[in-house]
């Protein structure tokens, strides 16, 4: 009797389980079916069935080509699938739509084409031919062989992909191109791997991924690169379908709870008034391109429901271009800090031995050689750097980069290649409102020390020991180079000048153009303006071949005229109390913070009385009204000291202070602490 029982209640979990898969994947392909459903014109179901020849090929298509040319035939393909299966359509049920549809699919798994970048048959094939075949299943199962290889058509790249292609968005798009052959075969045991997977892929990663301070890099090999405008995009559009098709089911990953703080960590920080930090776009130069996919994606997330959607909200209103977000975030990963308030955004792209600026590839990008070289971009409008910039800006004045004015074939970046930095002090300190960063910069032939510290309504840029030895031109530091606002204006001991063409003056006391305010705080600067109707330029000459040469400027966004910019000029709130080789700092004076890049131990005099005394190289941010000091590791993992000591001295007392350093992948990152014993 015992027996009996257990083998009824054996029977009775085995038939549930079975009826719970079987449910599920009917839930999984529904939702995919439906995803995939369209209705095209039917004209242009006409215009395809024209082009199909009697083996199954498409007119106009070269197969033999090893460029992406025949990527048009599966997508030709899911229009006949759409135009066949849409009740609403002309074709709905047209015989000669499905006989030309299976002759066609045919005809490309049997070919299976294979062009010379890998990318196409891994990744774009796989996902082009998935959303056909999930439309013609039930025709494709009348058709045991055709079936069969389309099921093997769609399994092969996740079969055969290395490990190095099962990274970021790669992986995640190996994954959605693969995961309808499992669908449609009810297939357990290959849906709980892609469980898996993903799960790791939604996981914190080194290289390639969602790195530990919530940023997002891809193509990593030569150096961590910024990848979230493009990469970045791909992996969570990958990874949203994952989470929608398998939402409720025994396949979902719950990884999504690292997606929730990817956005509200990561990347509702680089949006601004619809526009994205050109630092993010890698090869695809651009600020706006990406930004109603962006817009998009965060949608989808917010419909799946998240216990953070309150919060997603908010992200999805910035990515739409609510400024509300306001604070400083230093990601330590990548040696990137981004400082914005609600009436600007400015972003900061170092880079070291261990990160590299943009790459170059498959023709994009290739003039992305000074993309590290201490890029700033600076936002107000959104518009600086969006349209036409990147065809028409001179690669050789990057906002905020030190570089040589030459004309000689500069390097070509391919894949991140000598796209990085000579030196591995590149990195920042951040309390999460205010920061301040800096570099070493060892790069084709020129040495400098470069940092930007950031407040609330004004951010100062300080460079020192400038030096190049076989330079053939000028070099330069550009302040910025932006789309031309229209009217620009300059101001040299008083006197306001337009700005309309290009002009060299030497201590100007401000520049003015597209409400940005740049302020100068070096005597001797010999300043090079341009504006015309595309771009708005300035520059800090150097010379050839400087020699310890120095520069120091204030930036304050959001100035709305030269009246406002005169009287901003004699009240600046800002000093500079080291500008050299071994430390640079600024004290502001209406906020009482003192923000320091320390380059080797040592002691900075703040005032009579008053210092800051390191023990380690390390990045410093001193609060006065609140006691307390944030300290980083601009070296990051390179140099791993595991305690930085800090002595403030202040009215004849001395606190000394012991900071137990982040290690691992958190090295790098920000450290705060109370000053005790001073008052």
């Amino acid at each position: 009797m015992k027996k009996i029982k257990l083998w009824l209640i054996f029977f009775i979990v085995f038939t549930n389980t079975v009826a719970a898969n079987t449910s599920d994947f009917i839930t999984i392909y529904n939702r995919m079916y439906n995803e995939y459903l369209s209705n095209p014109s039917a004209s242009s179901v006409e215009t395809i069935l024209k082009k199909m020849t009697s083996d199954g090929s498409f007119d106009g298509i070269d197969y033999k080509t090893k460029d992406d040319s025949p990527r048009s035939h599966p997508i030709m393909l899911a229009t006949l699938a759409a135009a066949y299966k849409n009740p609403q359509n002309k074709y709905f049920s047209n015989p000669d739509v499905k006989a030309k549809y299976l002759l066609g699919l045919k005809f490309w798994i049997e070919t299976n084409q294979s062009p010379s970048n890998w990318w196409f048959r891994y990744i774009a094939y796989p996902k082009e031919v998935t959303k056909s075949v999930i439309l013609m299943r039930d025709e494709l199962k009348a058709d045991k062989i055709l079936f069969d290889n389309t099921i093997k058509y769609l399994r092969w790249s996740y079969e055969n992909a290395n490990a190095e292609r099962m990274t970021g968005a790669n992986g995640c798009d190996i994954i959605m191109g693969a995961m309808a052959a499992s669908v449609m075969t009810e297939n357990k045991e290959q849906m709980l791997d892609y469980k898996a997977k993903m799960t790791n892929l939604l996981s914190m990663h080194k290289q390639e991924g969602i790195e530990a301070d919530y940023m997002y890099g891809q193509h990593s090999g030569n150096g961590r690169q910024l990848y979230l405008g493009n990469y970045g995009k791909e992996y969570i559009n990958s990874a949203l379908y994952y989470l929608e098709f398998c939402n409720n089911t025994a396949y979902n990953s719950p990884g999504i709870s690292l997606l929730e703080d990817f956005y509200i960590k990561g990347i509702q920080w680089i949006f601004f008034s619809k526009n994205y930090d050109p630092n993010q776009a890698g090869r695809f130069n651009s600020s706006d391109k990406y930004c109603a996919q962006f817009e998009s994606m965060t949608k989808r997330f917010l419909n799946l429901n998240t216990p953070r959607k309150a919060e997603i909200k908010k992200v999805y209103d910035r990515i739409k271009g609510e400024n509300s977000l306001s604070g400083n975030r230093m990601f330590w990963r990548f040696d990137y800090m981004i400082n914005r308030r609600e009436n600007y955004m400015s972003s900061t792209r170092m880079s070291s031995t261990r990160t590299v600026g943009a790459e170059a590839g498959n023709g994009d990008g290739e003039y992305n050689y000074y993309s590290g070289n201490g890029t700033n971009y600076i936002f107000v409008t959104g518009k600086e750097y969006n349209g036409q910039y990147f065809k028409v800006f001179n690669n050789r004045q990057f906002p905020g980069i030190t570089a040589e004015q030459d004309i000689a074939p500069l390097p070509i970046p391919n894949w991140g290649e000598n796209a990085g930095n000579g030196n591995s002090y590149a990195g920042g300190v951040s309390d999460n409102t205010y920061g301040a960063c800096g570099m070493i910069l060892e790069r084709h032939g020129i040495t400098a020390h470069k940092s930007w510290f950031y407040f609330d309504d004004e951010f100062v840029c300080l460079g020192a020991g400038i030096n190049q030895t076989n330079g053939k031109a000028p070099v330069y530091t550009t302040l910025n180079q932006c789309n031309s606002s229209g009217k620009a204006q300059y101001s040299v001991k008083g006197e306001i000048a337009d700005l309309n063409t290009s002009t060299t003056i030497i201590d100007p006391d401000w520049i003015l153009n597209g409400n940005i305010g740049y302020f100068n705080l070096e005597p001797n600067s010999n300043y090079i303006l341009a504006n015309d109707s595309n771009l708005f330029s300035a520059n800090i000459n150097h010379g050839i071949n400087p020699a310890n040469k120095s520069y120091a400027y204030l930036v304050k966004p959001s100035l709305q005229s030269s009246k406002e910019a005169a009287k901003y000029s004699k009240k600046i709130p800002v000093s500079v109390l080291s500008n050299n080789e071994q430390i640079q700092a600024i004290r502001h004076q209406n906020l009482n913070i003192v923000e320091i890049m320390f380059y080797q131990p040592g002691t900075l005099k703040i005032s009579e009385g008053e210092s800051i005394t390191v023990d380690k190289p390390c990045a410093l941010i001193w609060k006065e009204k609140t006691n307390e000091i944030s300290v980083a590791n601009p070296y990051c993992e390179s140099e791993n000291p595991k305690e930085i000591n800090v002595n403030v001295s202040k009215h004849h007392k001395i606190s000394q202070m012991t900071f137990q350093m982040p290690t691992g992948v958190n090295t790098g990152s920000s450290v705060t602490q109370k000053i005790t014993g001073l008052k």
